[in-house]
């Protein structure tokens, strides 16, 4: 298993990103971004399209909130 990360990205699209154990990379380097409107921490997950799921879940969980 990787870890991944990712963020919804502002034109409605969810980037997915094998995170390499940089905090900055889902912390400082999307704060101010204007393409990032939210973003997921890392989390393991077996390949891609599992990492996509989690996300998606992750993302509609919180808009639930």
């Amino acid at each position: 298993m990787k870890m991944w990360w990712g963020y919804l990205h502002s034109n409605g699209h969810i980037q997915v990103k094998v995170w390499s154990g940089d905090h900055r990379d889902y912390t400082d380097d999307c704060y101010g971004n204007d393409f990032v409107v939210r973003v997921v921490p890392p989390f393991m997950a077996a390949n891609r399209e599992d990492a996509i799921k989690h996300i998606t879940w992750k993302l509609d969980v919180e808009n639930n909130e």
